[in-house]
């Protein structure tokens, strides 16, 4: 009698695991991060505790990057670029992000000036002055009306009565040259912008000084590759890319950027504040050090060469500066 075949028990079919995706590029999940668009997974954040704690973790973890490459920018010269070019990137902040954060940080501090006990002083308060002689009254509001016939704009309170304005020689004869452009000559709009502002220049040096304030982060994107290709020349041997002498100076303008925080800070505690122009003398003294350890840090050269190409690269600091102010003024008088 043959045994009748026992059917199959199948067991019961189980669920396969939901498969998380990530909620930016829709690609599966392995981990916190997505391995294809670096984007973190985050439950859905519904209460107001929930979205605090994000927020506190963010900003305190600021990335521990912030704090770990503020210090390093702030103790170590040079430690950060050798470290770029070493592939260790990940633990710092990128160093163009760090020069703009800084740099951002640096303009909102020159915003306020310290006042008395440390607190922030309005720009607007007036500054007391003597009144002017009736002769040179009279000599200033002629000037005034013989410009404000010809079209030039004057700065209200811009006649030289607050003797904090500066005196340009030659800028008489400069201003003539633009005084009376031809009807029909080429480039004739352009020669009036330039006459404009030359008499801006003569009447109300500060708002010259004002447009170069915002004009200079702009110039900045001069300047620095015009130094770094000084640089290039004076380490021709051996061979290094450009970029490795332009992240160098970025770093180092970054940490100047730093130390002028810091000097805002300092001028802000009350106890501390009579002693802004000592730190600001050792604040100097250390950037100048600063320089050179870097220079020595990066490129491993002897001290005695590093020493003639620190001095070199201060001579040229300077001349660059001057000329890429001097092309910051055309521009300005150019184009407004």
């Amino acid at each position: 009698m043959s045994e009748l075949p026992v059917p199959a028990v199948t067991p019961p079919e189980t669920p396969s695991p939901r498969t998380l995706v990530c909620a930016n590029c829709h690609a599966p999940l392995s981990g916190e991060y997505c391995a294809a668009c670096g984007q973190r997974h985050e439950p859905h954040i519904h209460t107001v505790a929930h979205f605090a704690g994000e927020a506190f973790e963010s900003i305190s973890h600021a990335d521990s990057r912030l704090w770990r490459t503020l210090w390093y920018l702030f103790a170590r010269p040079g430690f950060l670029t050798r470290e770029f070019f070493a592939g260790r990137r990940a633990a710092y902040l990128p160093p163009f992000r760090l020069y703009l954060v800084l740099s951002l940080a640096v303009l909102l501090f020159s915003t306020l000036s310290p006042g008395s006990g440390g607190e922030p002083q309005t720009p607007a308060t007036p500054i007391k002055s003597e009144p002017l002689p009736p002769e040179a009254r009279q000599a200033v509001d002629e000037a005034q009306k013989t410009l404000k016939e010809q079209g030039v704009p004057i700065a209200e309170g811009a006649d030289n009565a607050q003797g904090w304005q500066l005196r340009i020689d030659g800028i008489d004869e400069f201003c003539e040259a633009f005084d009376k452009p031809e009807t029909g000559e080429p480039g004739v709009e352009k020669r009036d912008n330039v006459r404009q502002f030359c008499w801006r220049l003569r009447n109300d040096t500060s708002a010259l000084f004002t447009a170069l304030g915002h004009s200079l982060p702009k110039a900045m994107f001069i300047f620095l590759p015009l130094l770094a290709a000084i640089m290039k020349l004076m380490y021709w041997r051996p061979r290094r890319y450009y970029v490795e002498h332009l992240l160098f100076l970025v770093h180092n303008h970054a940490a100047g950027f730093l130390l002028i925080i810091l000097l805002f800070l300092f001028s802000y505690i009350p106890v501390l504040g009579d002693f802004t122009p000592l730190a600001s003398f050792v604040a100097i003294g250390y950037m100048a050090w600063y320089v050179f350890r870097g220079m020595r840090n990066m490129y491993g050269q002897r001290g005695w060469l590093t020493a003639l190409k620190y001095m070199v690269l201060g001579m040229s600091y300077v001349t660059t500066a001057i000329f890429t102010l001097l092309l910051t003024l055309v521009f300005l008088a150019i184009f407004g």
